[in-house]
């Protein structure tokens, strides 16, 4: 992605150097019986998968590359010297703080559903059988979703220059933000608000490399693993021992975030009836089975489909999954495409109603969104502009929030 200042492209590539090239490192280094990730993957396979991997996230490049050319006021970014409608884009993160606390203190009294990490803390529930609970119903899983996407937008308003002379706003802001990210109970949600933060600053303010960059850094990474730590903790008691829990952290973190490809690729899950998982609402209308339920299913031998999440893959493995070569080869530029235009809708719904502010916007987006969607997940969500829906349909209450306020205003 063009950029002139900034690191608005970061997590365009933070997937590519925290989890596929990791993945691949260790898998083909290290034998695979020393993975308890790893469940059908044969050592024989190892390496041409990874080549498929690393091959395909090239193609991926090249295509967001190419798409970029044609609207390039969308993707080229400058330096933001001053912020233009500061009060408009304080009263949307305020407003939108307030939307999603208020839906949480709803859960909460009326219809009995507890924040999960705090009641996990205080109780002996783990987190994890918590965080499964939330699946239970659709009002709860409707606001999982909303607090997930919502959070990166709110997280780097609230790193830019707009809070400079808000300090106290700021600290208190992101106390609430980080309530409400942990609201899930995911480990995941956490971690990222202070990543998007440090990556939003650093745009903001076009910091360098330096030496006493670099320092702080290293010290910061070791306040996320200390934070990984306890958070682990809470949900896995018996990884007290360091040895166990850096064992845990490397696996969970660095593998098996892509284990699924692998395991894909090694029992050749194939049914052309997933495809329908791509199609928007198809699930409201009728039944079809899904790759990721599937993939898990089967890789890991297990038999009940009500008592599992998802499988962790990468894009391509789905795309086989559902057409085979044809479709996988495809699969690059489709993903590529459908990350190039779901942003620029983003944007504009944004910078038309509720920032004013192109430059701003187009940052904001930048990294929030694409810390949102990645190329670890599935395809399926990508091929039809599934998730481009669904993010419209997630914007919606936080955008009609601000024209409702703005009506009553004036």
């Amino acid at each position: 992605m063009p950029n002139r200042g900034g690191y608005p492209g970061f997590f365009i590539f933070y997937q590519l150097v925290m989890y596929i090239v990791p993945s691949s490192l260790l898998l083909n280094y290290y034998n695979i019986s020393s993975f308890w990730v790893a469940f059908k993957v044969q050592q024989d396979s190892v390496f041409w998968i990874s080549v498929l991997v690393i091959c395909s996230i090239l193609l991926f490049y090249l295509s967001i590359a190419l798409f970029t050319r044609f609207l390039p006021k969308y993707f080229m970014f400058s330096q933001i010297e001053n912020i233009k409608n500061e009060k408009d884009i304080l009263i949307f993160n305020r407003l939108c703080i307030l939307v999603c606390l208020s839906t949480i203190f709803y859960l909460w009294f009326v219809l009995g559903v507890s924040h999960s990490f705090s009641l996990a803390i205080y109780s002996d529930e783990s987190l994890s059988s918590l965080r499964y609970s939330l699946s239970g119903n659709t009002e709860t899983k409707i606001a999982k979703h909303l607090f997930i996407f919502i959070i990166p937008i709110l997280t780097c308003i609230l790193a830019s220059p707009i809070y400079n002379r808000r300090k106290l706003e700021r600290l208190m802001s992101f106390c609430l933000i980080f309530f409400i990210a942990s609201w899930g109970g995911s480990k995941a949600p956490l971690l990222s608000v202070f990543l998007i933060y440090i990556i939003s600053f650093a745009t903001f303010n076009r910091l360098k490399v330096s030496f006493s960059l670099v320092i702080k850094l290293v010290l910061f990474v070791f306040f996320i693993l200390f934070v990984m730590y306890k958070v682990v903790m809470i949900q896995y008691g018996y990884l007290e021992n360091i040895s166990l829990f850096f064992d845990y952290f490397v696996q969970r973190t660095f593998v098996a975030q892509m284990i699924g490809v692998y395991e894909q690729f090694n029992i050749w899950l194939y049914d052309v009836n997933y495809i329908f998982h791509g199609i928007p609402f198809a699930s409201y209308f009728f039944d079809y089975p899904q790759y990721h339920k599937d993939l898990m299913m089967i890789s890991e031998n297990r038999v009940d489909p009500d008592s599992i999440g998802i499988k962790n893959t990468f894009f391509i493995a789905e795309a086989f999954g559902m057409g085979g070569w044809a479709l996988l080869i495809l699969s690059p530029v489709i993903t590529g495409l459908n990350f190039c235009l779901t942003y620029v809708w983003l944007v504009f719904l944004l910078n038309h109603f509720a920032f004013n502010n192109l430059e701003f916007t187009k940052i904001i987006v930048a990294i929030s969104l694409f810390s949102y969607i990645g190329v670890t997940g599935g395809f399926s969500d990508l091929m039809l502009f599934k998730i481009t829906i669904m993010i419209t349909i997630l914007i919606s209450p936080f955008i009609l929030t601000i024209v409702a306020y703005r009506k009553l205003k004036f």
